[in-house]
């Protein structure tokens, strides 16, 4: 009777062990997420407690965007433009990044020679 208890408490110590470790996975994973909400919750405190100047600021920009509408609409079109060209061009950066960390050490021991 108890050789059959034996592989029965070695499966449960096992299992427990098991979720002990999901569990500690979990939490990492967790901690991961809290970063950018406190970072919005930081962003909505400091809204909360600036809401004047937020309004003036927001006040003023409709104001110049009422009083000159080409030059905003200039400026926020070129914005779009950048921010398209910054998406196109995001996935070709990430992929010569590899590269770039493995030269960058070579090219800065190269520049220290020269400087000194």
């Amino acid at each position: 009777m108890n050789s059959e208890k034996t592989p029965l408490a070695v499966r449960r110590a096992h299992l427990v062990a098991e979720c002990a470790r999901q569990r500690g996975d979990m939490a990492d994973q967790l901690n991961l997420l809290k970063a950018p909400v406190e970072r919005v919750n930081g962003a909505a405190d400091f809204l909360r407690e600036h809401r004047k100047s937020v309004l003036a600021g927001a006040g003023v920009a409709l104001g110049v965007l009422i009083a000159r509408p080409k030059p905003v609409l200039a400026v926020l079109a070129a914005g779009a433009s950048l921010w398209q060209l910054g998406q196109r061009a995001l996935p070709l950066v990430q992929r010569m990044m590899p590269a770039v960390q493995r030269v960058l050490p070579i090219v800065r021991a190269r520049l220290q020679g020269h400087l000194e």
